[in-house]
């Protein structure tokens, strides 16, 4: 009886290992093997670009690489062929980038499906400034989801203005941004946002990205500055596009709507709705919004 059922309970710990693989895998991922030690980031992005280039970052709290393609195309880009495929590295004592004639290496993307892309790397002999060399090996990334560059807006400094009897008047300040809004639920949980922005960016086709945040939730949009009333479709990259973070853990949009109810360009205030699934699964519904810019 033992000798039957000894069998079968491996039968049973193959198939559950393989469930666990499985669920390992399925989450986004970022590796490689640095002059034979295991790099693995706890932040991995992949970021697109306005002219089409695509940034792939990971960090450690004290390493960090970053590698650019020229598109998001599916397809292999070489180091040195395009001067745009490059390659970074840094750490706490040094930086190493990929130099043309001297580094070799490829960064394949092997798959883009619903905003996630796939594909490995590996780079050889990227110097540094006093001319040592490293080298990746057995690199690759998982489901990383793509999200638009959003440039950082720096706080301008505050100067103390003294105010005198010439001084022209005051300019007014928008009402809309002082009165910004910006509410949704949750997987059906109310969220209740306190901390709101919106930032125009971007020159040749300008975008507004709308941030509303509280202590470990955070939604953001993206759109057109010109957008019109009426709905349009979102996705976690390009002209429309949102996403999701719960305590950093940020999720972009697979699908969904954005409802622009109105919009006065010279008041600069805008309003609408939307909604949208992430690729964490986590669904944004009943999402209202009321901001100036």
């Amino acid at each position: 009886m033992i000798k039957k059922i000894t069998p079968l309970l491996a039968v049973i710990c193959l198939i559950l290992n393989s469930c666990t693989t499985d669920i390992e895998v399925n989450t986004p991922a970022l590796q490689a093997t640095i002059d034979g030690k295991l790099f693995k980031p706890d932040i991995k992005k992949a970021i697109i670009h306005d002219d089409g280039t695509l940034v792939i970052i990971g960090n450690t709290d004290t390493e960090s690489i970053s590698f650019t393609t020229s598109s998001t195309n599916v397809g292999t880009y070489k180091i040195g062929q395009q001067a745009i495929n490059e390659v970074s590295f840094k750490n706490d004592n040094s930086k190493f980038i990929s130099e043309n004639g001297i580094s070799n290496g490829e960064i394949v993307i092997t798959e883009i499906h619903n905003n996630l892309v796939s594909g490995n790397f590996y780079f050889q002999d990227l110097k540094s400034s006093n001319g040592k060399s490293m080298s990746f090996q057995n690199g690759w990334f998982y489901r990383l989801p793509i999200e638009n560059f959003v440039p950082e807006i720096e706080e301008p400094e505050q100067e103390e203005v003294v105010i005198t009897v010439d001084d022209e008047e005051e300019e007014e300040i928008n009402p809309c941004l002082l009165n910004a809004s910006l509410t949704a639920s949750i997987n059906g949980v109310e969220m209740i946002t306190d901390d709101h922005d919106a930032i125009p960016f971007g020159v040749n086709t300008p975008s507004i990205l709308i941030k509303a945040s509280n202590e470990t939730e955070e939604i953001t949009l993206v759109f057109p500055i010109v957008v019109t009333v009426g709905e349009h479709s979102l996705t976690g990259s390009g002209a429309y596009s949102a996403s999701y973070s719960y305590n950093n853990d940020k999720a972009s949009a697979i699908s969904g709507k954005l409802t622009i109810a109105s919009h006065d360009t010279e008041s600069k205030c805008i309003s609408g709705s939307f909604e949208f699934t992430t690729t964490s699964g986590v669904t944004v519904t009943k999402g209202l919004f009321d901001y100036g810019y």
